[in-house]
């Protein structure tokens, strides 16, 4: 992590992210160059009185932590360092995210050896169903 941002947009949005940098695009807007970005969205349970919050990825499909965006400044209208309960959070789901991708990796590759394994071995039949 580079530095932990929450960032508030233009349209309400409360965004969770490592802010990389600032820069000029090829129109000469400053954009900010972020990643692991996430939304922060609030949550209200009246019957038992407390408020919670989850992190989604901010941009659909976008659930890699270290795919970079670049974010419109002029969409911000306020940028702080988040409180440290909420950085730690926000640090553990990357890291939990990322642990689960490694883990879903290693099941793929488990499976694709067993597919080839299956492939060369001539003692197993071939399934070729018929659909009706």
């Amino acid at each position: 992590m580079t530095e932990v941002k929450q960032i508030k947009l233009i349209g309400g949005e409360e965004v969770l992210c490592d802010l990389v940098g600032i820069e000029l695009d090829e129109y000469d807007n400053e954009v900010m160059v972020i990643r692991a970005a996430y939304s922060l969205i609030s949550q209200e349970d009246f019957e038992n009185g407390f408020r919670y919050y989850t992190f989604r990825p901010f941009m659909m499909h976008i659930n890699d932590p270290s795919h970079v965006l670049l974010l419109n400044a002029g969409a911000v209208i306020c940028l702080t360092n988040p409180s440290d309960m909420v950085s730690e959070q926000y640090i553990k789901h990357i890291e939990q995210h990322r642990k689960e991708e490694r883990e879903k990796n290693q099941v793929d590759d488990i499976i694709e050896k067993l597919l080839e394994e299956a492939e060369r071995d001539e003692k197993v039949v071939k399934f070729n169903p018929k659909l009706h």
